[in-house]
């Protein structure tokens, strides 16, 4: 049994030969197990069940997973919200941070088994999932001219503030919004505000922008790629399926898409 996610510090326990293959492991807490009355907060997702793990709670998450596979851990700080990747599939929002949160969280991994072994990556090496940052979004509206010129008065190298990037998103969208009203059919504006909503959580706008992006371009991947992943989170499997499925059709050989296409399709 494994488990992964974030957890605050936790108490050290003194290990010795007599307790370690017994007692120790047995009343080790998995990611996410810690009680609500605890000062300690954590989440996790559990390989043997697939359940999201939240300060104690649990829900059913996701799929299963085993020896070889990828389990990705991602912290939104902007709407302070976790989610989790399967070989570079995302599964959704697990669970929020609280309103009001002030502390250090630690990754964390929980093992229930004896002689397992994992191999973590901190981003010294590319991530299976790729998670678009507001980073990626500046630094392609920095090589356009589309946008009004106002953008990059308030796009700066060192804006590394969770507020200033919170008003970031909002200024952006707004931006984009604008020139949308001029071009409704613009392409790339529909497609970064449908990143962007998506970043947010706001898959029913993400849903909204990707579509229209689909009607003027009905073989744009990454519209594609984006809108199955979202109904696969939301849990409509159906339309997640036809959209891996036309994404396959165009490229036939997208690893992505394959791996997607048999997640979605075992999950029905």
């Amino acid at each position: 049994m494994i488990g992964v996610g974030y957890c605050t510090k936790q108490s050290d326990k003194e290990i010795d030969d007599s307790n370690i293959k017994t007692d120790y492991i047995n009343d080790m807490l998995m990611p996410g197990q810690e009680s609500k009355e605890s000062e300690l907060w954590d989440c996790g997702y559990h390989g043997d069940d697939g359940y999201s793990f939240y300060s104690g709670s649990s829900e059913p998450y996701g799929p299963t997973y085993t020896t070889g596979d990828i389990i990705g851990c991602y912290l939104n700080c902007i709407n302070k919200m976790v989610f989790y990747t399967k070989n570079g599939i995302n599964l959704g929002i697990a669970c929020n941070l609280p309103d009001i949160w002030k502390g250090i969280l630690y990754p964390c991994v929980g093992f229930r088994s004896q002689d397992g072994s994992v191999e973590v990556n901190f981003g010294h090496k590319q991530f299976k999932y790729y998670a678009m940052t507001y980073e990626d979004i500046k630094n392609k509206l920095n090589t356009l001219e589309r946008i009004n010129v106002k953008i990059k008065n308030w796009i700066k190298p060192d804006n590394a503030l969770l507020l200033k990037y919170q008003t970031s998103f909002a200024d952006l969208v707004d931006e984009l919004t604008k020139s949308l009203e001029k071009n409704q059919r613009g392409v790339f504006e529909l497609s970064y505000r449908g990143k962007i909503y998506f970043i947010m959580g706001e898959y029913d706008k993400a849903l909204e922008d990707l579509t229209r992006l689909l009607e003027i371009e009905p073989d744009n991947l990454t519209a594609l790629k984006y809108r199955g992943e979202i109904n696969y989170m939301m849990k409509r499997y159906n339309e997640s399926i036809a959209d891996l499925k036309k994404l396959l059709e165009i490229k036939s050989k997208d690893t992505w898409a394959t791996g997607a296409f048999r997640l979605v399709a075992g999950s029905q």
